[in-house]
């Protein structure tokens, strides 16, 4: 969808488990980056229930990834 909204290619360079791990850790609380692993690597689902939060503060349903990335692409530029 990026790739879309900015017109062109975009390349994927995978990491590691420890490389994603060490980088996320950077900026991220160790619980997010756990529950992270646990989904993407150990294919851990958590089936919360979806919540309307953003509905209930801001008034509007929330948008889609799609909508987002053409709203936004300028800054991706």
């Amino acid at each position: 969808m990026l790739a879309e909204a900015l017109g062109r290619e975009l390349r994927f360079e995978a990491q590691s488990d420890d490389e994603a791990r060490a980088e996320m850790s950077k900026s991220m609380p160790p619980e997010y980056v756990e529950a992270f692993i646990r989904f993407y690597v150990d294919g851990w689902v958590d089936e919360s229930f979806v919540l309307a939060t953003v509905e209930d503060i801001t008034g509007r349903k929330p948008g889609t990834f799609e909508q987002w990335a053409f709203d936004d692409v300028e800054a991706f530029r």
